[in-house]
């Protein structure tokens, strides 16, 4: 434990001290003040890693559906692509041998020297 970690923690146990000793309700009242703050905490404590515990499960819950969607999503995607690929490659060599031709059926300009 680090240096300022003893600190903090010596430094609570004296605050919680001098408040005990130097607090102007009686000893029982003190006491059952402090015992009502602890159940406080308890309860805030326990709640929190309830709530903690629900975070975790929904975060499980949104790796799994992401798992379940995503793959087989780009898997879709990839197969689009791919089926478009295979349509456009005969239609874009169509368009280039027009092309082609169209160029050797245009006269040649003379070019300027």
């Amino acid at each position: 434990m680090g240096k300022f970690s003893k600190g903090i923690l010596f430094g609570a146990v004296v605050g919680a001290a001098s408040g005990l000793l130097f607090a102007p309700r009686s000893g029982k009242a003190t006491r059952q003040k402090f015992v009502d703050e602890l159940e406080d905490w308890s309860d805030l404590k326990d709640d929190f890693n309830d709530k903690l515990d629900q975070f975790k499960e929904s975060a499980q819950a949104l790796q799994a559906t992401a798992d379940m969607y995503i793959e087989p999503f780009i898997d879709g995607i990839n197969q689009d692509v791919e089926n478009f690929m295979f349509q456009a490659e005969p239609r874009l060599d169509q368009i280039q041998e027009q092309v082609e031709k169209i160029q050797s059926e245009l006269p040649k300009l003379p070019t300027e020297d």
